[in-house]
């Protein structure tokens, strides 16, 4: 009886990976309505921790024995799924994190404000960044707010740029930060700076830790990125209010 539960256990399981696998989700940069938002989440979501699942699963079963095979390939599945989460929250970046930017001062007024000349070749460089609040509870949201300049000598008119969000985790038993995902806007712009803003949600059943917020531009060859740490952890439900009222 019992093996007949984990049988059918991981018969849904591969079910359900099988079908979320395939239910399209909308391009990155694609407007939503709230409601498309929310179901493209989900969508996302379950299709990357069902293979997490899965993979745990048929792992489990593999290296079972003969009379557990399906109670450790049910352990795996559990244990594969959880860990799949925070990775699924990165590969689905583009549902749960938006950046919009636009000009805010002209190539002549930046190139007066930052002592810019065309001896200087072109300049990417992102002016301030950083993330209100720095710390959130499971299931709240993070705005991000910064800015950047690009600049080059007289003759460009407008430029293609890479705005890049980046998403890293904080292993505390490796030691080390883990990127989980990225999106990339690509735009073009005219030589001055623009402002950056965009929210984060966060995902009610995100693992606490520490994670990373990167934003990163690239125009003409060159590069710029600044990086926030974000604290996720339960209790900190009032910031997650006081932000959303």
């Amino acid at each position: 009886m019992k093996n007949k539960f984990f049988k059918h256990t991981i018969i849904f399981l591969i079910t359900v990976f099988l079908f979320t696998s395939c239910a399209p989700l909308p391009p990155a940069g694609t407007a939503l309505t709230p409601e498309e938002r929310e179901s493209a989440k989900k969508t996302c979501i379950a299709r990357y921790t069902a293979a997490g699942a899965v993979g745990g699963a048929i792992l489990g079963s593999l290296l079972g024995g003969k009379g557990a095979k399906w109670e450790t390939a049910a352990i795996g599945a559990a244990a594969g799924g959880a860990l799949a989460f925070a990775i699924a929250w990165g590969h689905c970046l583009s549902v749960y994190s938006d950046l919009n930017s636009y000009p805010v001062a002209g190539a002549r007024e930046t190139a007066q404000k930052i002592g810019y000349n065309s001896s200087q070749g072109n300049i990417t460089k992102i002016d301030k960044f950083y993330l209100n609040p720095d710390a959130v509870a499971p299931g709240g949201r993070v705005q991000m707010n910064g800015s950047y300049f690009i600049m080059a000598p007289e003759g460009t008119q407008e430029v293609k740029v890479t705005e890049t969000r980046i998403l890293h985790y904080y292993n505390p038993s490796e030691n080390e930060w883990k990127e989980l995902g990225s999106v990339d806007n690509v735009i073009t712009s005219s030589l001055g700076t623009r402002k950056a803003e965009g929210n984060f949600d966060i995902p009610s059943d995100v693992p606490e830790g520490k994670y990373r917020i990167t934003l990163k531009i690239a125009a003409q060859g060159k590069e710029d990125q600044v990086s926030k740490e974000l604290t996720v952890k339960k209790g900190l439900a009032m910031l997650k209010y006081m932000w959303a009222s």
